[in-house]
């Protein structure tokens, strides 16, 4: 994951002027949208193999971007396998690994971190060099402002006020790179 991160920086670094010009007529809207300079760098077979890797790997961890129903009933699914691959660690007698054990996790705390640290990285990295998935980060951040109020409002016992700041905090800045991405 962290490695296609790198490669998509690498990818928008060593174009970026034409990712620029292409960023600023999908912007506009216009017509001319992608630029042939841009559509020359994507036919590249060394580029195009590393686009095709990352939209498949960008499918698969995409759940946070969609409308948040979705997103919830997939996060929901995910973290179900996860507590299954802990009750059997727990079974069985081995240490159970801390995102499977189902005592632990709070599962709207949870998805905030995996957008915050697994997710959000790559999609900023992706948006630079494909502007037409904008909307999707947008709707990712959405969702990890409705994760944080389901956290407020269903977290037993209630986080404390410094819990409370820490993870404002932490969405405020997600929020901020999100902003600083567009």
């Amino acid at each position: 994951h962290f490695p296609m991160i790198k490669e998509v920086q690498m990818l928008g670094e060593v174009n970026s002027e034409v990712l620029a010009i292409a960023r600023s007529s999908f912007q506009k809207g216009t017509k001319s949208f992608p630029p042939r300079d841009i559509v020359d760098v994507f036919r590249q077979s060394e580029v195009r193999t590393k686009l095709v890797k990352l939209l498949l790997h960008f499918a698969d961890i995409s759940n946070c971007m969609k409308p948040f129903r979705i997103c919830s009933i997939w996060a929901n699914r995910v973290l179900e396998e996860f507590f299954a691959q802990g009750d059997e660690e727990k079974k069985v007698g081995i240490p159970i690994q801390a995102m499977n054990d189902r005592e632990k996790v709070n599962r709207a705390f949870s998805q905030v971190g995996f957008i915050e640290f697994l997710v959000s990285p790559l999609v900023f990295a992706v948006i630079r060099v494909l502007p037409p998935l904008l909307p999707l980060s947008a709707k990712m951040v959405d969702n990890t402002r409705t994760w944080h109020k389901v956290w407020l409002d269903e977290t037993r016992p209630a986080p404390g006020e410094q819990e409370k700041t820490a993870l404002a905090e932490r969405i405020s800045k997600l929020e901020k790179r999100y902003e600083e991405s567009r």
